[in-house]
């Protein structure tokens, strides 16, 4: 992948099925509840100094879905996880998964140390 060019949608797989349930506590804590699923369906990524992935998750059977920003640092880095965006479901509905620049503080990663 070209740095900073997103790659088209994909169905989830089983890398980003494990992106998914590194960062599944910061999401639940950033939402204030605890998902009774938790499964991802489709995501972008995005080659930064690391990887930026742009997740859909189910997140109840009647259908319900949050999209996360997602940032995954070099493993030099310690291959750190960061919850960077969350859209609610009543933000996103059913749409296709797409880049949203949001950042929320989430234990930011510190490179100058």
């Amino acid at each position: 992948a070209v740095v900073s060019t997103q790659s088209t949608g994909r169905p989830a797989d089983d890398e980003i099925r494990t992106v998914c349930q590194r960062i599944r506590p910061q999401a639940e804590a950033h939402a204030g509840t605890t998902y009774a699923i938790f499964e991802p369906v489709e995501y972008k990524m995005q080659v930064v100094c690391g990887q930026n992935f742009y997740v859909k998750v189910k997140v109840s059977e009647s259908g319900e879905f949050i999209h996360l920003r997602v940032f995954l640092g070099l493993p030099c880095y310690g291959d750190t996880i960061h919850l960077h965006g969350f859209k609610h479901p009543h933000e996103v509905g059913n749409k296709p998964i797409k880049a949203f620049d949001q950042h929320l503080n989430f234990d930011e990663p510190k490179f100058d140390d």
